[in-house]
């Protein structure tokens, strides 16, 4: 749970912003009491939710399996598109095990700094968005990537090995069966079954090595429902194990939760002209809200489809709209069995809607200033340049679906620009704990 400030220091200003001399003819900055109590929304910095959907969410030893899974390339599956010296490939073209999590999510913020170009990320093969960095991703309540493919980590964390990385579901839990069979059974209630082991007379009969409900095959529809079930069981724990290890991923207090709490330096003055412009003539605060600076919402907010790998002309990138039959599709989603808290149910009332259609999650700006590329297609570098596309309300073609009403031009002057983009870069914290960002295999 995040920790709020206490009413009396939200009614207390020389507490919310430090306490003035008698020579400070303005001990509130410039700012009025109104953009205080905003401040305050946005601060102090975020924890990792408390998510009751995964029972395994603070096991320790969950934690640890996880971050060995995080590193571990040896369930990946062949790679497509082969490493030509140039685009930062992983391996020759149908070589396996060169693949995982990590390739995509590396150096201290957990981005890609290795495709080239890295606007999308060459994993098995190109993807066609960019890939979000992970840290404080444990913070989000409800939506997770770029257009809501789950709404739960654990879940979320189970699609790029199906969708992404090459390899099948079964193909996977064979794989803890063989590599992580002991510290598996150890955490999670049901212990993987005898029939995955690798000398089991039966286990290509039982337990297909090509078997999942995506692959293009008759593999998983030959599989006996028993299997198929014990199969989705371990695969779920699989991802709670992933989503125990990332609630690790957590950073610290920025400059801005410093100034919030009372530190007056921790700002520079241009930093604090681009906060009152972001929570004033920017607006910036009607999608970017609370300590994670995002309302978790979707929104069309006018992004060309520019860059190598992603979706042109003329259907583009259909965003949430194009996500949400996988969500309800999938087994992994808040309203199937695996979820350990069935009082939540965060599918209802979702559906296909026409006015989602190219809208994508508002993305939390913490540590924006160590992230980019910026945008689901990562074809703006620099944070300058996302200020500016802001400033022009998006582009005006492009793209599909219709622009949000929010989304107008904000007349900001170049030293406004300059102003707010200061502001962001105060919204880097401290950095995530070392140790979990050591590959420990």
């Amino acid at each position: 749970m995040v920790f709020r400030p206490s009413l009396l220091a939200l009614a207390s200003v020389s507490l919310v912003l430090g306490a003035c001399s008698g020579d400070d003819p303005d001990p509130n900055d410039g700012f009025t009491d109104a953009e205080i109590a905003k401040m305050q929304d946005f601060s102090p910095a975020p924890t990792a939710i408390n998510d009751t959907t995964n029972k395994f969410a603070d096991n320790e030893d969950a934690a640890m399996l996880g971050h060995r899974l995080f590193f571990d390339a040896g369930y990946s599956g062949p790679i497509v598109v082969g490493d030509d010296g140039s685009n930062g490939g992983l391996g020759a073209v149908d070589e396996t095990g060169k693949v995982s999590c990590r390739s995509c999510h590396l150096g201290d913020w957990l981005i890609d700094t290795r495709s080239q170009p890295n606007g999308t990320s060459l994993a098995i093969d190109w993807f066609f968005r960019n890939a979000p960095t992970l840290a404080n991703v444990a913070t989000y309540e409800t939506q997770f990537g770029w257009v809501g493919f789950n709404d739960n980590l654990w879940g979320k964390s189970l699609i790029p090995a199906e969708f992404v990385m090459g390899t099948t579901r079964t193909g996977i839990v064979r794989y803890l069966y063989a590599n992580y069979q002991a510290d598996f059974d150890a955490i999670f209630d049901t212990p993987l079954d005898s029939g995955l082991d690798p000398a089991s007379p039966d286990i290509d009969t039982r337990f297909p090595a090509d078997a999942s409900p995506i692959a293009m095959n008759d593999s998983w529809a030959m599989m006996a429902d028993a299997d198929k079930e014990i199969v989705n069981e371990a695969y779920a724990n699989f991802g709670k194990a992933l989503a125990a290890y990332q609630r690790k991923l957590i950073t610290g207090d920025s400059d801005f939760d410093r100034y919030v709490a009372g530190d007056r330096e921790a700002m520079s003055a241009s930093a604090k002209r681009g906060l009152k412009l972001f929570i004033g003539k920017a607006a910036c605060d009607g999608c970017h809200k609370g300590p994670t600076f995002s309302d978790e919402k979707f929104h069309v907010t006018g992004v060309e489809q520019i860059g190598d790998h992603v979706l042109g002309a003329p259907d583009y990138d259909p965003g949430r709209n194009g996500a949400i039959p996988v969500y309800l599709g999938w087994d992994f989603n808040t309203a199937g069995k695996y979820n350990d808290d069935p009082s939540i149910n965060r599918t209802t009332g979702v559906a296909e809607d026409p006015a989602l259609l190219g809208a994508f999650r508002t993305k939390g700006l913490r540590n924006v200033a160590m992230t980019g590329p910026y945008m689901h297609t990562g074809h703006l570098n620099t944070l300058r340049e996302v200020v500016e596309f802001y400033n022009e309300g998006g582009a005006a073609s492009g793209f599909a679906g219709t622009k949000d009403p929010l989304m107008v031009p904000l007349n900001l002057t170049e030293t406004e620009i300059d102003d707010i983009v200061a502001f962001l870069e105060a919204l880097t914290g401290d950095n995530i704990p070392g140790e979990w960002l050591v590959d420990p295999t």
